[in-house]
């Protein structure tokens, strides 16, 4: 074959442009590369059809089902589709609020820059370094708490984890304490190890921390889960008083807590509570964030705080299981921190989630206020709404969705409590004014209808 400047000349190209080529087919086989001699077509060209198998004619049925029996692994329901090319009530933060323009830079800059090739490779299995940092600043600076980067475990966003935690810390018929309306997924995560959920009441004030007392004088309690800023779903605060002795019960009982704190940076009215982990002096709290309200849920980012031993064991628990995170997103995120672009976002979304809680507020009052009952939250992007008895939810959700609105059909709930609740959530922040109003309207129709 011509040498690659003289086919460079004839093509009217770059040099650099056939030498490419010239590499790309000597990888596949296709041509022998000999110093000092030149460019040779292979004596024996690569394969390029795949030798088929003497099989059956194929059936488009036999990739719906497998041949072989599969262990179920949970309990979960079919997921209810929540497609966001719909508007209405989505449980989540308004992606279109995301600085996707600085996110972009700094994600570009550590895809390119060239003193940056360790962030191609394996890292530490708890996480980028500089991102445990500033989680740990930001934890100690926003939360009271008391943290060091070897306090902290990145994951890919909370839900994984209370997967990780419940393999680690929970046995076969241990007994979690959860809300008898709670996080779902999370209980299912602890049926599926082979623990046992155990509800108590939650009121205006949060989880019933008399009731946990109770319990832990009958029988021996190895965790209680709380979302202590914002139960979920109700929303409620648990209370300062209960607070200070969930944490006395937890080192007088020996019980673990699990504080899954999602949605601490939606707060509207005055200061936050500070979280359970801000007053744990005796490593009984183990506490989980996530970044991917915060930011945007693709951002798969999510992190536990906890005694330096614990996350040790998580992190052999990992290489199991993920190995590591994604690296070029964390250190991505991290810079975002180090720049203050992170707080400046929070700031600005803080303020319009406020705005759109209240109006969201007033036309529930205003239109549908004789049907349901609701409080407005002190934070969080959701409405608790509780519809009245006449009303069939799921139906309504049905009726809502083939007009082009997503609600909740509150079924999920019902079964975290077992029983029928006919309540749901009513997401607000995904929603602005004009959005809010059209699905208000098309609920209201379909409640008269």
């Amino acid at each position: 074959m011509p040498g690659s400047r003289e086919l460079s000349e004839s093509l009217q190209v770059h040099r650099k442009t056939v030498v490419n080529a010239y590499d790309e087919l000597d990888a596949q086989g296709w041509i022998t590369l000999k110093p000092y001699s030149g460019t040779f077509v292979s004596e024996k060209l690569p394969e390029t059809t795949p030798v088929k198998l003497r099989v059956a004619p194929f059936r488009p049925d036999q990739t719906a089902e497998t041949g072989y029996k599969i262990k179920p692994g949970s309990q979960v329901r079919d997921p209810v589709p929540t497609s966001r090319e719909l508007t209405g009530f989505h449980d989540g933060p308004d992606v279109r609020l995301v600085p996707l323009a600085q996110l972009a830079s700094a994600y570009r800059g550590v895809l390119t820059r060239k003193f940056a090739l360790h962030n191609w490779s394996y890292v530490d299995v708890e996480g980028k370094t500089l991102l445990r940092k500033v989680l740990s600043e930001d934890l100690n600076m926003t939360r009271g708490m008391h943290t060091s980067p070897d306090n902290i475990f990145i994951t890919r966003g909370s839900q994984m984890g209370i997967f990780m935690l419940s393999q680690l810390l929970l046995d076969k018929d241990d007994l979690v304490i959860v809300g008898e309306v709670d996080f779902y997924y999370a209980c299912n995560t602890f049926t599926h190890v082979g623990a046992r959920p155990l509800k108590v009441r939650v009121d205006d004030m949060g989880i019933d921390v008399d009731q946990i007392e109770e319990e832990c004088r009958k029988r021996k309690i190895r965790a209680v889960y709380v979302t202590a800023h914002h139960h979920y779903p109700t929303t409620v605060t648990l209370c300062a008083a209960r607070r200070m002795k969930l944490l006395s019960l937890s080192e007088q009982y020996g019980f673990i807590i699990i504080e899954d704190d999602y949605d601490y940076d939606f707060h509207y009215h005055s200061g936050p509570i500070l979280p359970l982990a801000s007053a744990d002096r005796k490593g009984m709290v183990v506490y989980l964030g996530t970044l991917s309200k915060s930011i945007a849920p693709a951002i798969r980012i999510g992190y536990v705080a906890a005694p330096k031993n614990l996350i040790l064991e998580l992190g052999k628990l990992r290489q199991i299981i993920d190995v590591q995170g994604d690296p070029v997103m964390e250190q991505a995120v991290a810079e975002l921190f180090v720049t203050g672009e992170v707080r400046r976002h929070m700031k600005k979304a803080l303020k319009e989630y406020r705005q759109r809680r209240d109006y969201m507020s007033a036309l529930l009052r205003d239109r549908l206020g004789e049907v349901i009952d609701f409080r407005t939250p002190e934070g969080g992007l959701a409405i608790w709404a509780k519809f009245e008895q006449g009303i069939d939810l799921p139906e309504l959700s049905r009726k809502v969705r083939e007009k082009g609105i997503v609600l909740s059909n509150g079924l999920i709930h019902d079964s975290a409590a077992g029983k029928k609740l006919n309540s749901t959530r009513m997401g607000f922040g995904w929603m602005n004014r004009e959005e809010a109003e059209k699905a208000v309207e098309v609920l209201w129709n379909a409640v008269k209808s």
